[in-house]
């Protein structure tokens, strides 16, 4: 019997295997491949860049112009970067070469919208020359010239001097450093679409550029991820996980049963949404200070909800959209009444005692929404 099962798992796997390709593969000359290949790179390249271009117009205005709210994170920027063919590798250095036309010069990638960079003049492109007529090297040496040159000045607030090349024409840009929330907004392949904070910076996934394609729609998710961080939601949570641990732990040893494990289930979930609820409510300020468009986001949760019906109604580690929007509402109202009012575009904190003035972190109290923690 166990010769007759070797037999018939033999011929099981050779009618299994033997089911590949019948057809003839087609001659493919390598030639052919590699230059394909190249050219499927420099579309990466030239996505990536365009994503980055749009990425970072959104957040300069959102860093720069809410920087008096991030407290003592905050550092002082030009929004610009600066990069030669040096600062590549591989591929990329090849894409960057063929479609940016980089070289051994260091050339202007990235300048922000409404940042200190753009508003002296600078744009993408441009060869910077000289540095507070101190001329720029070519080749390996010119990120080193640039941290020893550029960065200090950056760092301390001090006016810059750029002399630069755009086309035939020489100019010069007198660039004077501004305060900026310190929380760097990172642009990473990735299939998924998401976005998050981590307490220190913004992480914004390709795929997430890729489906939103309304810069409207993405001000807002990087306004709500700087909210995040600026309402140290990072720390919140990490206090109450281990809060909510001990508990656990209390309750199941106290019962004899896994009643601390609902508890810390429930608990999460809560300050969860809470700390949404939040984000939504800063982030909002955070974009209309900014001058990014902000009446339209609660459309957008009418669109999530058309995939996920069940979500309109139910909270999970977000609040359900129905709340959701009618909340977003308020706080739309909210701010355009103080805008009507010339008051200052500052979010509603919680009352606090005459003797300790409400900060950013000490929590929000939306007086037209009353969104609280458990509603």
């Amino acid at each position: 019997m166990t010769v007759l099962r070797t037999l018939l798992l033999l011929a099981v796997l050779t009618l299994l295997f033997g089911c590949g390709a019948v057809t003839k593969r087609p001659d493919i000359d390598e030639g052919e491949v590699a230059a394909e290949a190249g050219r499927m790179y420099e579309m990466v390249v030239g996505r990536d860049q365009q994503m980055a271009k749009r990425l970072n117009d959104l957040s300069t205005p959102l860093l720069i112009n809410n920087a008096d709210l991030c407290d003592k994170k905050t550092r002082y920027v030009v929004a610009m970067a600066a990069r030669n063919l040096e600062d590549y590798r591989g591929r990329k250095r090849d894409a960057m070469e063929s479609v940016y036309e980089l070289d051994e010069r260091i050339r202007v990638t990235l300048v922000g919208r409404e940042g200190p960079a753009h508003i002296a003049g600078i744009r993408e492109g441009d060869v910077i020359l000289a540095v507070n007529d101190i001329e720029t090297p070519r080749g390996m040496a010119a990120s080193a010239f640039f941290k020893v040159h550029v960065t200090p000045l950056v760092e301390a607030g001090k006016p810059i001097k750029f002399s630069l090349l755009r086309k035939a024409e020489k100019i010069t840009a007198l660039v004077q450093p501004v305060m900026a929330c310190d929380y760097p907004v990172r642009l990473v392949p990735s299939s998924v679409v998401n976005a998050f904070a981590t307490g220190t910076s913004i992480t914004i996934n390709t795929a997430l550029m890729s489906a939103f394609q309304s810069d409207q729609e993405l001000g807002v998710v990087v306004a709500h991820e700087l909210a995040h961080n600026i309402m140290g939601h990072i720390e919140k949570k990490q206090l109450e996980l281990w809060k909510d641990i001990y508990i656990m732990r209390v309750l199941n040893g106290a019962t004899g049963t896994n009643a601390g494990s609902v508890y810390a289930n429930f608990s999460y979930l809560d300050t969860s949404v809470d700390h949404e609820y939040e984000a939504d409510y800063v982030g909002l300020y955070l974009a209309a200070r900014a001058g990014l468009a902000y009446e339209q986001a609660p459309e957008f949760l009418r669109k999530l909800a058309l995939d996920a019906p069940r979500d309109i109604t139910r909270n999970t580690t977000h609040p359900k959209y129905a709340a959701r929007y009618v909340a977003q509402e308020a706080a739309i109202a909210e701010i355009h009444k103080k805008t009507a009012l010339g008051q200052p575009l500052i979010p509603e904190m919680k009352i606090e005692s005459a003797e300790k003035k409400p900060t950013m972190k000490d929590g929000w109290a939306p007086v037209a929404v009353g969104l609280g923690a458990g509603q």
